[in-house]
């Protein structure tokens, strides 16, 4: 009789070694997947953080569990990190500047980073975006570090829907650039 580990070690042996893959293949196949767009946010002694994030997925219904990936090293990652905390702004069709400006690599930081943006403070103490679709407050449970990333591993604590905005699409990404969904 066979066990399921000894079929899983036959299967592993069975999975061919991986080929070398550029950077640019795996960008240019993942970026076949339409993905939906947030900017996470989070709060550090010298002020908010954000950046844009579309590594974005729920994990859990009880409890209610999500999960981002950061960059390794980012600035927004280690506030996340430090904060044990961040909001997940879930963006509209019409904030496609929004999401290019906190994805900008030269982006201000800190105060500098959310002047002229109408937001209010969540109960995580991070940003929460006006006109977004819908935000989730979480804490940090878990981090895991995974190749040039951090995934981290989130309770959700508070939500909202955006009651102001029913019917309007989501905004999506799509082979490097955004696009609105009609």
């Amino acid at each position: 009789m066979e066990t399921a580990s000894a079929t899983a070690s036959a299967t592993a042996a069975a999975v061919p070694r991986p080929r070398s893959i550029t950077q640019q293949q795996f960008r240019q196949v993942m970026g076949q997947f339409l993905t939906g767009v947030t900017i996470v946010t989070a709060r550090a002694e010298d002020g908010p953080h954000g950046t844009t994030v579309n590594s974005f997925a729920s994990l859990s219904l009880d409890p209610p569990l999500i999960m981002i990936c950061l960059r390794a090293g980012s600035r927004t990652g280690a506030v996340v990190a430090a904060a044990g905390a961040f909001t997940v702004n879930i963006l509209s069709r019409g904030q496609a500047e929004l999401g290019a400006r906190f994805a900008a690599s030269g982006r201000p930081s800190g105060h500098a980073a959310f002047a002229g943006i109408p937001h209010h403070v969540g109960a995580s103490g991070a940003p929460v975006l006006a006109g977004t679709l819908a935000h989730l407050e979480c804490r940090v449970r878990e981090t895991v570090a995974a190749g040039d990333h951090t995934l981290f591993i989130a309770e959700v604590f508070a939500l909202d829907a955006g009651p102001e905005f029913p019917g309007i699409p989501p905004l999506a990404f799509h082979q490097g650039r955004f696009l609105t969904i009609p």
